[in-house]
C-alpha cells in the first residue's frame, strides 16, 4: 500500500496541463487550454484543460475529470499505476506503509526478478546482435523468418548461445543468486549444484506486463530434433502469472483502445508478424487456452475481439471454450479462418499489409455462424449428432449478457440449423436455469429468453419541478462556496458587529430559513456533506467530489464546474466584459429567488390537486394556504424583477 501522504503529495505536484499535455496537442484560450478530444473522434477542439481547478473536461463526449482520471482513461491504467506514473514524472519517492515480512518477502523477489529480466533481456539482445553466434545462427533465422531489424529490436528478441552455461556464468558474475535465477526461469542445477542454462541454443522472445517491464521469456529451438520441445517458457511467479498475461499487450494497447477491437492469436511469431505487417492491435494467448484474467486484459482496452484461426479443424473446436469466455465478459466476438495450410504468422509474412488488412477486414465473421458451419460438418442425418450441436450453440448463445442480442441469435440460429425458434428458447432457458442456481446467495431475478420482445409503455413524462434551479446553486457552492460576497449583523442595535458571509453560508441560510427540500437525491447528498468541504479552497473542494465513491454525482460536479463557452478574445478586442465573480452577490441572490420561485410554483401544482379531491372544509383551508403561497410568490417575483399574472 501507498502511503496516503504521499499520494497527497503527489497530487500536490501534479499539473494537469503538463500530464495532458504529453499526450493531447494543448493551445491556452484565456485561463484554460484548448484541444482536440483524445476520447473521441472531432474536427473542432471541445476538451478543456483548466490548471485552476486541476481538471479536463470535453463537451462532445462528456469525459472529465482530474489527472489521475486521465491517465486511468487514456492510457488505461489502474489507480495505483497511475500514481505511480505521476511520482515518477514529478520525481517524489511513493514510501510504502509497513507490510508484513510476507509481503516484504514478496516484494523484495518481485522487484529482483523485475531486474533479473531487465538485465536477461539485455544481454540475450546483446548476444544475437554483437556475438559471433548470435549473428550467423539467432539473427539469421529471424531474417529468414521475414522480420526486419527495427521490429526484431522493437520486441527485444534475443538469443541464449548453446554452450550449456554462458548465462549461468554471466549473470552469477554481475552478482545475481542462482536461487533467483531458477525462480525466474534462466537456470537449471544439476545435482552437484553447478547451473545450467534452460534456454541454451534458443532465441528469445521477452513477454512484457502492462508497464513494459519484462516478466517473463518464451524460447523456441532452432534444431530439427523432434524429441525436443519447440518452446520452453518461464516459470510462474511472483512477477509472472501466465493466466493473467497477453504477449504482445505492452505494444498493442493503444491501438487496441483506439481501433475499440483486438486480434487474437496463438503463438509469438503470429504477433510479430501481423504487427510488422500493419495489424498492430494483436495480442497472443501464448500456446495456452484462454483464461477469464486474460479476457478481462482484453476487456480493459476494447469490447471487440476478432479471434484468428489457422485451417486445423481439430485445434479449433479444442479452442471453441475461449470463444464462451469472451462472450460471458460482454466482448463482441467475430471469427477469422486463414486458408489450408496458413496461419497469421506464415500469411501476414507472404503478403503486402494493404492485403493482410484487406483479409482481416473482408473475411471477418460472426462466430455463431462460424461455430455453427464447423460442427455441423460432420454431422450428416444423424440426429442425436445435432442434437449435441445444437446443445453446444446453444450453451454459447447463454454466455452472451445482452438479451435483446442473446434473442437475435436465437433467431439466427434457428434459422442457421433448421430447428423451431421455440425449441431453442425452452433449451435456452434450461440452460440459464442452471448456470442462476450456481449462483448461490444471488438475488437478481433468473434470467429468461423470451421468444418475442415485450414493448414496455411509454413512461408519462415527469412534472416540471426544481432540478434545473438546484443544479444552479449546486454549481454556485461548488464553484464559489469560499468566496465572501458579503456581511451579516446579527444585531438591529446600530454599531453591532458584522460578520462576512460567503457564498455556501448565504446558500445554506437561504435554504434552511424557508426549510426548503431539495429533489434530486445527488444534489442533496451533495449539500448535505460536512459544510466544511464548500468553505475549503476550490481544488481541494473539487477533490473531494472527484474523490466520491457515486459515479454519477462525480460525473454531474464535473460537468457543472466547467463552463462551454469562454470569451478568449475579449482583450484583443477590448471589449469590457462583466465576468460572473465581479457581481457573484446579485448572482446567487438571483438563483435563490428563481430556485423558491420555482418551489413555490410546485407547492401550488401539489396544492391544486389535492383541492380537487378534497372536501368543503378541507378546500377552505386549502385555498387560504394558496393565497399565501401567491402572497409570497409575487414577493419574490418583485425581488427578481419578473412580472406575475393572475
Amino acid at each position: 500500500m501507498i502511503d496516503p501522504k504521499a499520494i497527497q503529495d503527489v497530487k500536490d505536484a501534479t499539473r494537469i496541463e503538463d500530464v495532458v499535455g504529453e499526450f493531447v496537442s494543448l493551445k491556452r484560450k484565456g485561463p484554460r487550454y484548448l484541444g482536440l478530444c483524445p476520447f473521441h473522434n472531432e474536427k473542432t477542439p471541445s476538451f478543456n484543460v483548466s490548471p485552476a481547478l486541476g481538471i479536463f473536461k470535453c463537451f462532445g463526449c462528456g469525459e472529465s475529470g482530474d489527472a489521475i482520471t486521465f491517465l486511468q482513461k487514456h492510457e488505461h491504467l489502474s489507480y495505483v499505476e497511475s500514481i505511480r506514473w505521476l511520482a515518477k514524472r514529478y520525481s517524489i519517492e511513493l514510501p510504502e506503509e509497513e507490510r508484513t515480512p510476507e509481503q516484504q518477502m514478496e516484494q523484495s523477489e518481485r522487484e529482483s526478478l523485475a531486474v533479473i529480466q531487465t538485465w536477461a533481456a539485455e544481454w540475450s539482445m546483446d548476444q544475437l546482435w554483437n556475438a559471433d553466434e548470435g549473428r550467423r545462427i539467432g539473427l539469421g533465422y529471424f531474417h529468414e523468418r521475414g522480420f526486419r531489424d527495427e521490429t526484431i529490436r522493437q520486441f527485444q528478441l534475443g538469443y541464449v548461445p548453446e554452450r550449456g552455461d554462458a548465462f549461468a556464468q554471466a549473470a552469477i558474475a554481475h552478482g545475481f543468486l542462482p536461487d533467483l535465477l531458477e525462480k525466474a526461469g534462466w537456470i537449471k542445477r544439476r545435482e552437484d549444484g553447478t547451473p545450467w542454462d534452460f534456454f541454451q541454443g534458443r532465441v528469445t522472445f521477452p513477454v512484457h506486463g502492462l508497464s513494459g517491464q519484462v516478466i517473463a521469456f518464451g524460447a523456441r529451438t532452432l534444431k530439427s530434433d523432434k524429441k525436443l520441445p519447440k518452446y520452453f517458457n518461464s516459470p510462474e511467479s511472483v512477477l509472472y502469472v501466465k493466466s493473467r498475461s497477453l504477449y504482445g499487450i505492452w505494444h498493442a494497447r493503444k491501438a487496441m483502445a483506439e481501433a475499440g477491437t483486438c486480434y487474437l492469436v496463438e503463438g509469438y511469431t503470429d504477433v510479430i508478424s501481423l504487427h510488422q505487417a500493419g495489424v498492430v492491435n494483436v495480442v497472443a494467448s501464448s500456446g495456452t487456452s484462454l483464461t477469464e484474467e486474460q479476457v478481462r486484459l482484453i476487456k480493459r482496452y476494447c469490447s471487440s475481439v476478432t479471434i484468428l484461426y489457422d485451417g486445423d479443424p481439430a485445434g479449433i473446436k479444442a479452442s471453441l471454450r475461449g470463444i464462451d469466455l469472451i462472450l460471458a465478459e460482454g466482448l463482441n466476438v467475430k471469427v477469422v479462418l486463414f486458408p489450408e495450410g496458413e496461419d497469421p504468422d506464415s500469411f501476414a509474412r507472404s503478403r503486402p499489409s494493404h492485403e493482410v488488412l484487406a483479409f482481416l477486414q473482408q473475411e471477418a465473421r460472426d462466430f455463431l455462424v462460424f461455430k455453427a458451419d464447423l460442427l455441423m460438418r460432420d454431422v450428416g442425418d444423424d440426429p442425436v449428432r445435432k442434437a449435441e450441436v445444437v446443445h453446444s450453440i446453444v450453451e454459447s448463445i447463454a454466455a452472451v449478457g445482452d438479451m435483446v442480442l442473446r434473442s437475435l441469435y436465437t433467431q439466427q440460429c434457428s434459422r442457421l440449423l433448421g430447428v423451431p425458434e421455440q425449441a431453442l428458447v425452452s433449451e435456452l432457458n434450461k440452460v440459464l436455469r442452471r448456470a442462476y442456481k450456481r449462483k448461490l446467495g444471488k438475488e437478481e431475478e433468473m434470467p429468461e429468453a423470451s421468444p418475442a420482445a415485450q414493448v414496455v409503455p411509454p413512461q408519462p413524462p415527469e412534472p416540471p419541478g426544481t432540478r434545473a434551479q438546484e443544479l444552479e446553486l449546486l454549481r454556485l457552492i461548488v464553484r464559489y462556496g469560499e468566496v465572501q460576497v458579503g456581511h451579516v449583523t446579527a444585531s438591529i442595535v446600530e454599531g453591532a458587529e458584522s460578520t462576512p458571509i460567503t457564498v455556501g453560508e448565504m446558500i445554506f441560510a437561504s435554504l434552511e430559513e424557508d426549510n426548503a427540500k431539495i429533489s434530486d437525491p445527488r444534489v442533496e447528498s451533495a449539500l448535505s456533506m460536512d459544510r466544511s468541504i464548500f468553505t475549503a479552497d476550490p481544488k481541494t473542494r473539487l477533490m473531494h467530489f472527484l474523490e466520491h465513491p457515486d459515479a454519477e454525482l462525480r460525473k454531474l460536479v464535473m460537468g457543472l464546474v466547467e463552463e462551454h463557452h469562454a470569451l478568449n478574445d475579449w482583450q484583443r478586442h477590448k471589449i469590457h466584459v462583466v465576468h460572473e465573480r465581479d457581481r457573484l452577490y446579485e448572482t446567487v441572490q438571483r438563483a435563490l429567488v428563481r430556485y423558491k420561485e420555482r418551489y413555490v410554483d410546485k407547492a401550488m401544482e401539489d396544492m391544486l390537486e389535492h383541492i380537487r379531491d378534497a372536501d368543503e372544509d378541507a378546500q377552505l383551508k386549502l385555498m387560504a394556504m394558496k393565497r399565501q403561497l401567491e402572497q409570497y410568490r409575487s414577493a419574490l417575483s418583485q425581488r427578481s424583477g419578473r412580472v406575475t399574472v393572475g
